[in-house]
């Protein structure tokens, strides 16, 4: 996977904030030589709420800090042609509207999704996937 260009799910920012199987990869793909990942905002928005839901706003305040801090590239903005292809993918999978909105990033770049979503699966041949689930 040297070289290829990464876009992260939540479901991987998580995985690798909690030791959860997985993590290694994350990290792997964080500390590349080749290219930094992205990271688009959706995935912040979920990481924020979920983790608001479970463990407080003290933890969801740091742990957006976390993500902010990691080499990646935050993509804080959509232009029309992603947001399109987003409401397609909406509109054509039972994927949730974050995971349709990380799906076009990775679409547009031409990313491969890293993700430990099983929702996902459905995007195969659409989107390029790299699940860290064993």
């Amino acid at each position: 996977m040297s070289g290829d260009c990464f876009v992260l799910d939540t479901s991987a920012l998580l995985a690798f904030m909690t030791g959860e199987d997985g993590a290694d990869q994350v990290e792997k793909i964080l500390l590349g030589k080749e290219n930094r990942p992205f990271i688009p905002w959706a995935v912040l928005f979920e990481v924020y709420y979920i983790t608001k839901q479970t463990r407080g706003e003290k933890e969801a305040d740091r742990r957006f800090v976390l993500i902010k801090e990691l080499p990646a590239s935050i993509l804080w903005q959509m232009e029309e042609p992603e947001v399109l292809t987003a409401a397609r993918i909406k509109a054509q999978f039972r994927i949730s509207f974050a995971d349709s909105i990380i799906a076009a990033t990775a679409f547009r770049l031409d990313a491969i999704l890293v993700h430990k979503d099983p929702e996902y699966e459905c995007l195969s041949g659409t989107v390029k996937l790299h699940s860290l689930l064993s």
